[in-house]
């Protein structure tokens, strides 16, 4: 009887070989996630040159600080430097010479046209 007994209590658990298996699937597939979502916001934040159109580019992008940057931006073939902080967008000056526009990787395009995308999908 206490054969019976055993051999019921055991097919009620799941093999421990299993349970640990897919909890090390799922932890993988949670980590290649958070590495994916993270580079994607990475190369939003530290690649201004995504959002450009034809009228409006961004040449180039210098962080000062955490969220305090200047910004050389080309509006009518000239090119302004600005000052851009989390409250204001100050004018700084005119370039005379203009900056070399500084070439954007295709991933970073493709991924500005999917992540665009996603965000024209939400409103």
């Amino acid at each position: 009887m206490s054969v019976l007994m055993f051999s019921s209590v055991a097919a009620a658990q799941p093999p421990s070989g299993l349970s640990s298996e897919l909890l090390s699937v799922g932890l993988s597939l949670a980590l290649v996630l958070v590495a994916i979502i993270g580079l994607a916001l990475l190369v939003k934040r530290f690649n201004p040159t995504l959002g450009n159109s034809q009228d409006f580019k961004v040449i180039r992008s210098l962080p000062l600080g955490s969220k305090e940057r200047l910004l050389v931006i080309e509006i009518d073939d000239k090119q302004h430097l600005l000052g851009v902080t989390p409250h204001s967008i100050n004018y700084l000056y005119q370039l005379e010479s203009p900056l070399e526009v500084t070439p954007t990787a295709p991933f970073a395009k493709e991924l500005s046209r999917l992540m665009s995308g996603a965000n024209n999908n939400k409103k």
